[in-house]
């Protein structure tokens, strides 16, 4: 059994950045997504910064799962921001 430590909030940074690309996709929710999303994103950059200072605590497997959630999270939040303008722009009912 390994003795590291999981990343803090990395779970709650993942489930938020997964669950902001279908949110996205529905017209009343696309600003919550949004949000969503960065916040998934900032818990992410902080748990990789904590991984990368700290390996011996987390080791590569805690950098490996943040580098994920902020590739999730970058695609919600680019997601949420295109469905946003198209929706202002009443080009989406």
């Amino acid at each position: 059994m390994s003795d590291l430590e999981p990343l803090p909030w990395s779970r709650t940074a993942r489930v938020l950045a997964v669950l902001s690309l279908p949110l996205s996709l529905l017209a009343q929710l696309v600003v919550p997504a949004l949000l969503m999303a960065v916040c998934a994103l900032v818990l992410a950059l902080r748990g990789k910064a904590r991984a990368v200072a700290l390996p011996h605590r987390f080791g590569p497997k805690g950098e490996r799962y943040a580098h994920i959630t902020i590739r999730l999270a970058a695609a919600g939040a680019a997601l949420s921001l295109v469905l946003w303008a198209l929706y202002a722009a009443s080009v989406l009912p």
